[in-house]
């Protein structure tokens, strides 16, 4: 075990281990036209919420790690690819219900 800090995070100058990886969400854009804020799902995410998100390596904002939006009323897509398996996209997609 290790002391991460009395913050409860790791600094910002320490390095992650090699079997972690840093994410973050991918900022939507806004679009004047529409006047609202949107992200590019490519055709997989078709109602406005504010629970759809992609998720992206901070180095490569063009690249999508996970995506989740909703499709309908009470139905949602969830992709994603490496580093995430099925139980971590599984998760972060869950926990976006906690929060709205």
């Amino acid at each position: 075990m290790r002391d991460i800090g009395s913050a409860g995070g790791a600094s910002s100058e320490e390095a992650l281990p090699s079997h972690c990886f840093a994410v973050q969400t991918k900022e939507p854009v806004f679009d004047a036209y529409t006047n609202s804020y949107r992200l590019n799902f490519h055709g997989r995410v078709t109602v406005p919420s504010i629970k759809n998100f992609q998720i992206i390596l901070p180095d490569d904002p063009n690249e999508t790690l996970c995506q989740f939006g909703k499709v309908e009323s009470d139905r949602f897509h969830l992709d994603y690819r490496r580093p995430f398996n099925a139980l971590q996209a599984f998760c972060v997609a869950l926990a976006s219900f906690s929060h709205h």
